[in-house]
């Protein structure tokens, strides 16, 4: 039944016959949709083709069937969940992909932002694929649009325009929201916290996520890198990603956007306490000293004592 340990707990003081009812319950409870039916209408969503005005009705419904995926995702049985993680259906894969094309405006407008011309490059091919995020702290990109190129998904270049368009209908949606939610609900299990630890891609794109302007997402998504920060090889796959952020996003220096976040979101509490615990687990979950004196240093270099003495107070710097 995929317990938490809490849930085990009180589950032992059950006798055999209330066990066996749950059993029963449990074996009784029918699934609503399998979990093929969820995989075809994300990848249906992923057609960037055609008019943009039946793009538009087509994912109006696409937050509605997130949304019931993450239910199923946490409350269906533990074999449901297997299934849409399984070789055939992929659906991590599938997941991840629908989430890197919703964020994948963001990524574009902020390039033309920067290069003072919005929307000046709109025609150029956008290609990325998941094999090519797995290299991308290997090798760094020089192409113009470098930053762009970090995406997952792959976006045909005659489409490219209408895909940005599309991207940015979804946008404004709660997808990515609830996108980041079905990934909680999957590393909920043990089966499925592996194949995220293990995936080229998953991480990287979770952490792109933070790039929102919902202050719950980015909470949400300080709370999952926390997580995996916290197991063996964690510590190293966050640092991983947290370059690659910074590559895609064009930062000077690491962790320099979430900095800006915690400055900028003051009246947020949830996500002023999740980026603390996030800073905190990052610094200290390290056994070398030095490592751990020098990640200190990355964020005291952006202001972070300083913030916390005069923002919050604080007269101890982090440490």
């Amino acid at each position: 039944m995929n317990l938490p340990p809490d849930k085990m707990e009180l589950l032992s003081q059950y006798d055999n016959e209330k066990k066996w009812e749950l059993v029963c319950d449990q074996e009784r409870f029918q699934v609503k949709n399998p979990p093929s039916a969820y995989i075809q209408k994300l990848k249906s969503y992923l057609d960037t083709g055609g008019v943009s005005r039946k793009f538009k009705r087509r994912v109006q419904e696409s937050t509605q069937v997130l949304r019931e995926l993450e239910i199923s995702l946490r409350t269906n049985y533990i074999g449901w969940v297997q299934e849409f993680l399984n070789e055939e259906n992929k659906g991590l894969d599938v997941l991840l992909e629908y989430l890197a094309f919703a964020q994948c405006s963001v990524a574009y407008d902020m390039e033309s932002t920067e290069n003072g011309s919005p929307g000046s490059e709109k025609g150029k091919p956008l290609e990325r694929s998941v094999e090519d995020l797995s290299k991308s702290n290997s090798s760094s990109p020089t192409h113009g649009i470098s930053k762009v190129r970090h995406l997952t998904v792959r976006l045909n270049p005659s489409h490219s325009r209408k895909a940005l368009r599309n991207s940015r209908i979804v946008n404004q949606k709660d997808d990515v929201h609830v996108c980041i939610m079905c990934l909680r609900a999957i590393m909920n299990y043990q089966s499925g916290f592996s194949l995220v630890m293990n995936h080229p891609a998953c991480v990287n794109e979770i952490t792109l996520s933070l790039n929102n302007r919902n202050a719950r997402t980015k909470a949400l998504v300080l709370e999952l890198l926390a997580a995996v920060c916290l197991v063996r090889g964690g510590h190293d796959i966050i640092l991983a990603a947290f370059d690659n952020f910074k590559e895609v996003c064009g930062e000077k220096n690491r962790f320099e956007k979430l900095m800006e976040y915690f400055r900028n979101e003051d009246s947020n509490i949830d996500f002023m306490v999740a980026c603390m615990q996030f800073i905190n687990i990052v610094v200290h979950s390290v056994e070398n000293m030095n490592f751990r004196v020098f990640l200190q240093y990355e964020f005291t270099h952006l202001g972070l004592d300083q913030y916390l003495e005069v923002g919050w107070g604080f007269p101890e710097p982090l440490g």
